[in-house]
Order: C-alpha cells, then sequence, then structure tokens
C-alpha cells in the first residue's frame, strides 16, 4: 500500500531521471491510503497516478484477483515476461515470499536493459509482519552481483522520518533504487562478507 507516511519518499524517487519508464510493473496490488494525495488529486490505486501520465502500470500479485498477473513469484516467471518491463516497483512485497533467492530473480529478469527497481523492505525488526527481514548487507550484494548498480537509497521508520542509523532504530524500512546495467547469466547468490575474511589466517 502507498502510505500518506511515504509520499515525500515517492515524489523524490520518481523524479529520478529515467525512472519512471513505461511499462511499469507493480509487485503487489498498491493501493493507496484514502489521505493520499498528489497535486490534490486522490487515486484508489497507483496504476490509476501512472494512467494520468500515460504510462502503463501492471499488477503482479498471487492473491489479489485485481492483478493482471497472477504467479507465485517462489516459482520461475515464464520467459516471455523477462526484460519486459522499465521499472519494476516492489513496495513490501519481497520479504512476503519463502524463496527469496527465485523471487530476487524473477523481479531482475522482468526489468529490460536500462530499466529501473525499486525495493522497500524491512531491513531492522517488524516482528512476524513477514517471511524475512533482510540484512542491508545482503540487498546490497544481491542487486550488484546480477546485472543492477544502485543510484538512490535511504532508510525510514514507517512514520516516514530518515533513519541515518539503520541498525540502532528498532523498526527500519531500505528504500533502493537500482538501475538495470547489463543483462543477467546465470543469478549470483551473495556471500556474507565476514566469512570471506573470519578464515584466512587459519
Amino acid at each position: 500500500m502507498v502510505s500518506s507516511h511515504h509520499l515525500h519518499f515517492y515524489t523524490e524517487i520518481f523524479a529520478i531521471p529515467g525512472f519512471l519508464r513505461d511499462p511499469i510493473l507493480c509487485f503487489g496490488f498498491q493501493d493507496w491510503d484514502w489521505d493520499v494525495k498528489i497535486d490534490g488529486q486522490h487515486y484508489g490505486d497507483l496504476s490509476q497516478y501512472f494512467a494520468t501520465m500515460g504510462i502503463r502500470c501492471t499488477s503482479l500479485d498471487l492473491f489479489d484477483p485485481r492483478s493482471e498477473l497472477r504467479y507465485d513469484m517462489n516459482d520461475p516467471v515464464p520467459e516471455r515476461e523477462h526484460g519486459r518491463y522499465g521499472t519494476f516497483i516492489d513496495i513490501g512485497s519481497v520479504e512476503h515470499v519463502f524463496d527469496t533467492r527465485q523471487c530476487f530473480e524473477n523481479c531482475f529478469r522482468m526489468i529490460a536493459p536500462g530499466g529501473h527497481y525499486l525495493l522497500h523492505t524491512p531491513v531492522n525488526g517488524y516482528f512476524a509482519h513477514g517471511l524475512h527481514t533482510f540484512s542491508p548487507e545482503c540487498l546490497h550484494k544481491v542487486i550488484e552481483l546480477n546485472g543492477l548498480e544502485i543510484v538512490w537509497e535511504k532508510y525510514s521508520s514507517f512514520e516516514g522520518a530518515v533513519i541515518a542509523e539503520p541498525e540502532a532504530a528498532p523498526n527500519t524500512l531500505a528504500w533502493i533504487v537500482a538501475r538495470k546495467v547489463r543483462a543477467m547469466d546465470k543469478f549470483v547468490c551473495p556471500q556474507q562478507g565476514k566469512w570471506a575474511t573470519r578464515y584466512v589466517n587459519v
């Protein structure tokens, strides 16, 4: 859901040059809070807002019948979806998928070269919110190892306050925007960095 607490983040992200590239795929059907308005207008969901700019937006949600695509992201998506979308928006969905390795691969493969990826997910706290809470290191590495580069990043509370030290906050959300700079070959799983040097002198 597009929260009114986060509207300033969306405004900043949507203004990134080249970010809003037709067509857009939203992972999870994204309703708007009743009090969210842009330019004085209220929209029922994110697709309606993008439509005012002439941008096509498709939703992918296994459970919501309003979505055009009903894929289980624990499984590989059909090859016809690869490279199809100029922008891929995930507002709090990946943490609800058990097989995050397959889910991230699906997300990255669906983005066209030069397209953008928005990830909004918990990195601290959020007890029992989803199936996972991610390490920022994990998110950085899985993005960068698989053909994308991070171009914008912030951390916040649910209420929308920017958090400078996410490791010290009780509940922290990551906001990451990345651009796809190369096509994916084989998906690369990240390794936790501290173990790469732990046993060097053993």
